[in-house]
């Protein structure tokens, strides 16, 4: 009984000195200005044992020892540590690193340098900007964040985007930015894009890219940034680290759900006044609004009813819908000394302003890292990826849009839907006039056309870090990109336009990617003043594809909408196409550092691709940079806290598409089941050689008031060379052209990125962030080196409209017809009372931009946060087609002036005397309407992209301290494209206006998918 008794007290005992030694420590961390500092690491010093800070900067540890010593270190700040002593609350306050030695970005093959240590520009934007507006489309997210980069997008939800990187540098078109993510060359293709006439736009492999998933972005803008890339790297890379596994703070567990409305918005302005007919009489099958004006009146309809002839205003608004966006992501993370992972699912839907018009994605993303032994750790990420999309909307002259903006004012949307009847079975199309290409119902064209796609997508890395002492280390890594994609398009039902239709198209495409590379690095401190690091290391590249597509011709009927369904077996084609490409590189860098405040890096990269001949396979880029802080070499004033020169000097360069040098053929069956070969129209060149791009930069960052405000500066120039493009050959040649290189482009700008924060205190923070851009890309040859007017056209619409690269001149003038003028700029009226349009072709803009920029704001007052992101461009011009379309066919807002009164234009005879002849509005506008100067417009403009408004929960909202298990908890109000500040375009707006990406079209405001305004909510919650 005693001994029992003894054991009890023991134990007793022994729970008294554990409850003794597990002592809790609890305080707040702030900085300089009182402000809490969130996710500060918190660490018991000589153990694992640690947690951080919460939003609210407080954390809460169990130390083990009394008497020992807390470690507290965040990114940004001097780390510190302090005794324990018996205390069960300690308040820090951290000391900012004014020099920045703490920050890290992730450059050129995924390495982490010290910024400080930079001798060229880089951008880094964190995880949290990139998805706290909610965009599940990482282009359009990062639009406006990063000085230089110019985004532009057409084609509404999952559409496609054009990314330059300071600039247009290829009279080809080739200024596809690598994107890299964790180390691995991520494949951006399968885009799709409108024309003048019609297609589809799709945002390619980007979509399946998860915003939630990212932990930082880094873009590399210049080629010193870029050049160990090599030739892939050329247009500049766009870095992605992913979020990593770590120490769980509770469960590990974090979920994301975030849900949007998005409304159509900012439409051509129409006139509401005039209606169907022809000069002011009525027609009720008429195709334009040159009819009388509205009265009220009751006339016999299209439809053969008796109704009231007004106009059905905000048609094309109501004809779309609110698209709904929901998106849910659940990660569970944990980790300790010897590892970590990280697994995340995210489901996105999102819903188009066209019905039926969807993208539907699935990712699940798996990282994780292990330490085998003290000299060996692996890391792996392995990610599967679903993008669905259905019912993308058409573009350009055949699109909804048009049809609508040309469409008389006084059809009803009632009588247009459901856009059909059924007749003998068959789905015959709704029209309100006679059957033409020009005039088709809309409702019946989204029930017509077909176009799904589908991209089952592996991605992934294995990498094996090796120490094989403390100075050498290697890195062996492998990646692989595979997917397949599948589309299926074609036209359900047939109709008056085609007797080609109903049809069943369908294509499958196999892509496969691998790299495997080796990295070795050396890094030694020579003494107490130098240090040196040399790498060097090998890539492969290889890259296979494999397309088989088929078109059904004309269907047996509606309900054989599958391949076999063809109406005759003959009319059914296949094609199918295999290409290969491999790029084999060596590369190697040196980095020499002087009393941490003088560094020096060179690279050297060496390509072999196959896609040039032997003898221009070869290429070399060579890059040296030098980052100076001066102050740490010189004493400075108190006011400046931080000043860094920089420059650096590069040259890269990009290899052509496979098959470009060699003569391939194509195979096919002739008669006789006899197999035949025909030649490509293009005519191949065995003598091309690779781009070269040549650039430099210089830059300055500096920090003032203890770091109240910084600026980062750059000046960058660069020429390109060698431009491989496709030349026009003389019919009786039997190619229509051939690749040839030819041309130098330069590009010279301006970078600056401001940051201000002008309140910093205990319970309130705001900061300022500003960003400008200023580039000048010109042609300074073409074919020849002398100045002889040689032109590239970049793109050339049905009315002559051209926009060209004129040597000499800056790339992208916009050439079209203007009015015949006389001497003192007088318009040429004709005898018929009408403007002269001129015989040539002239200059009439250009649609460079004197500057792009963004202003960022964010405030944070206790547990209230907002921020907002207003982007903007100034200059440039924009040829509305939109507008002139509709000014030919009575709808534009223009045309009703005056209410149609007839007049005698503004101007002058050939003579010099006045205009004798009066003329109709429906008269001047059909002539105006085919005069490109009339409608060219100042693309300049500012919007506020996207706004956030949000409250950190405190946890006593859940329970008491400790006893909930949920950590954190934010919620968020956000909105965006909300409105235009200002914008000279015709009510439709100059970013977001084309058919297309391509350079050319940005030239062009023109029947794109409305854009949308969007609000939504979101809810943050770690478990």
């Amino acid at each position: 009984m005693n001994q029992k008794l003894n054991y009890v007290l023991l134990f007793v005992a022994l729970l008294f000195i554990q409850g003794a030694i597990a002592q809790t420590v609890s305080g707040t961390v702030v900085d300089n200005y009182g402000t809490p500092v969130p996710s500060v690491n918190v660490i018991e010093k000589g153990t694992t044992n640690g947690t951080s800070t919460d939003f609210d900067g407080n954390y809460s540890l169990d130390v083990s020892d009394l008497s020992g010593t807390l470690v507290f270190s965040s990114l940004g700040f001097v780390s510190q540590e302090i005794s324990i002593g018996g205390k069960s609350s300690i308040n820090v306050t951290l000391t900012e690193d004014v020099e920045q030695l703490g920050e890290v970005v992730v450059t050129a093959l995924g390495i982490k340098r010290e910024k400080k240590a930079l001798g060229y520009s880089v951008q880094e934007v964190s995880g949290d900007d990139i998805s706290s507006a909610g965009d599940g489309n990482v282009t359009t997210a990062l639009q406006g964040k990063v000085a230089g980069v110019n985004i532009t997008t057409t084609g509404g939800i999952g559409g496609n985007s054009r990314i330059e990187l300071r600039g247009n540098s290829s009279l080809a078109d080739n200024n596809d930015v690598l994107w890299v993510v964790d180390g691995i060359p991520f494949s951006s293709g399968d885009t799709s894009d409108g024309g003048i006439w019609g297609g589809t736009s799709n945002g390619g492999g980007l979509l399946d890219i998860n915003p939630e998933d990212i932990a930082s972005m880094s873009v590399l803008k210049g080629g010193s940034a870029a050049a160990l890339y090599g030739s892939r790297g050329a247009n500049g890379v766009v870095v992605i680290t992913t979020k990593k596994g770590s120490e769980a703070k509770g469960l590990g567990i974090s979920y994301t759900g975030s849900v949007f409305a998005s409304s159509a918005a900012y439409f051509l302005d129409l006139q509401e006044e005039f209606g169907q007919g022809s000069e002011g009489v009525y027609d009720k099958n008429g195709t334009s609004s040159w009819g009388p004006q509205f009265d009220g009146g009751i006339r016999e309809a299209w439809t053969g009813e008796m109704i009231p002839y007004v106009a059905e205003k905000n048609r094309l608004k109501d004809f779309s819908n609110t698209g709904v966006t929901s998106r849910h992501s659940v990660s569970l993370s944990n980790g300790n000394e010897k590892g970590s992972y990280r697994a995340t699912i995210s489901k996105d839907l999102t819903e188009g302003v066209y019905a039926n018009h969807e993208v539907k994605k699935t990712n699940f993303d798996l990282n994780a890292s292990y330490e085998i032994n003290p000299w060996l750790n692996l890391d792996a990420k392995v990610s599967y990826i679903n993008t669905k999309g259905q019912q993308r909307p058409e573009l350009g002259y055949y699109s909804i849009v048009s049809y609508f903006n040309s469409m008389p004012m006084n059809i009803r949307l009632q009588d247009l839907s459901p856009g059909y009847e059924i007749v003998g079975g068959e789905h015959i199309e709704t029209l309100y006039t006679t059957a033409n290409a020009n005039y088709r119902n809309p409702y019946f064209l989204q029930e017509q056309t077909v176009n799904n796609d589908e991209r089952n997508r592996f991605f992934g890395n294995l990498t094996a870090n090796i120490d094989f002492s403390e100075n050498l280390k290697m890195r062996l890594r492998y990646g692989l990109d595979n997917y397949r994609y599948e589309t299926i398009s074609g036209y359900r039902y047939g109709d008056n336009v085609s007797d080609q239709r109903p049809n069943y198209n369908t294509a499958e495409k196999f892509y496969s990617e691998e790299n495997m590379e080796v990295l070795l690095t050396y890094n030694k401190d020579l003494n107490d003043d130098f240090n040196l690091g040399v790498s060097a290391g090998a890539n492969r590249m290889y890259r296979d594809t494999d397309e088989l597509s088929a078109a059904s011709g004309k269907l047996i009927s509606e309900e054989t909408f599958f391949l076999s369904g063809a109406e005759d077996s003959a009319t059914i084609s296949t094609t199918e196409e295999f290409t290969e490409r491999e790029i084999q590189s060596v590369y190697g860098f040196v980095d020499l550092s002087f009393k941490d405040y003088l560094y020096l890096n060179a690279t050297a990269r060496n390509d072999w691709s196959s896609t040039l001949p032997e003898s221009n396979n070869s290429y070399f880029y060579p890059s040296v940079n030098l980052s100076a802080l001066v102050s740490e070499m010189a004493e400075m004033p108190d006011w400046i806290t931080y000043f860094k020169l920089r420059g650096s000097w590069a040259q890269v360069g990009k290899d052509t598409d496979p098959y470009n040098t060699s003569q391939v053929y194509t195979l096919g069956s002739g008669n006789f089941n006899l197999t035949t070969a025909s030649e490509p129209d293009l005519l191949v060149n065995s003598d091309l050689k690779p781009e070269i791009s040549t650039s430099s930069e210089i830059g300055a960052e500096l920090r003032l008031f203890k770091g109240i405000l910084g600026f980062d500066f750059t000046y960058y120039s660069e020429d390109t060379k060698n431009q491989i493009v496709i030349v026009d050959l003389d019919q009786s040649t039997g190619y229509t052209g051939k690749y040839d290189n030819l041309g130098l482009v330069v590009n010279r700008g301006i970078e600056l990125m401001t940051t201000i924060t002008p309140i910093r205190k205990d319970d309130f923070r705001f900061d300022i962030t500003l960003n400008y851009a200023r580039n000048k890309g010109e042609v300074k040859e073409l074919v020849t080196s002398e100045d002889d007017d040689e032109f590239y056209t970049f793109i050339e619409d049905n009315g002559g409209v051209q926009v060209r690269g004129t040597e000499g001149e800056k790339m992208g003038d916009i050439y079209g017809y203007a009015y015949e003028r006389s001497d003192d700029g007088q318009i040429i009226i004709d005898d018929d009372g009408l403007p002269v349009q001129a015989a040539e072709r002239k200059v009439l803009g250009n649609i460079q931009p004197d500057f792009t920029g963004s202003i960022g704001l964010n405030a944070n007052y206790k547990n209230f946060f907002i921020s907002a992101l207003l982007g903007m461009q100034q200059g440039g011009d924009i040829y509305s087609l939109t507008e002139a379309s509709a000014a030919g066919s009575g709808n534009a807002l223009r045309t009703a002036e005056n209410g149609r009164m007839a007049f005698f234009p503004d101007g002058v005879m050939a003579d010099g005397s006045s205009p004798t002849q009066i003329v109709s509005s429906q008269e001047y506008w059909g002539r105006v309407s085919g005069i490109t100067e009339e409608f060219i417009y100042d693309a300049s403009y500012m919007k506020l992209k996207e706004i956030s408004i949000g409250y950190n929960l405190p946890l006593s909202v859940f329970g008491k301290k400790g006893s909930n298990f949920i950590r954190e908890a934010r919620i968020s109000l956000i909105g965006r494209d909300l409105f235009y500040l200002y914008r000279d375009t015709p009510g439709t707006v100059p970013d977001a206006s084309s058919f297309s990406t391509s350079y050319g079209a940005r030239a062009f405001d023109f029947s794109p998918v409305p854009v949308t305004r969007s609000v939504g909510c979101s809810i943050n919650l770690k478990f």
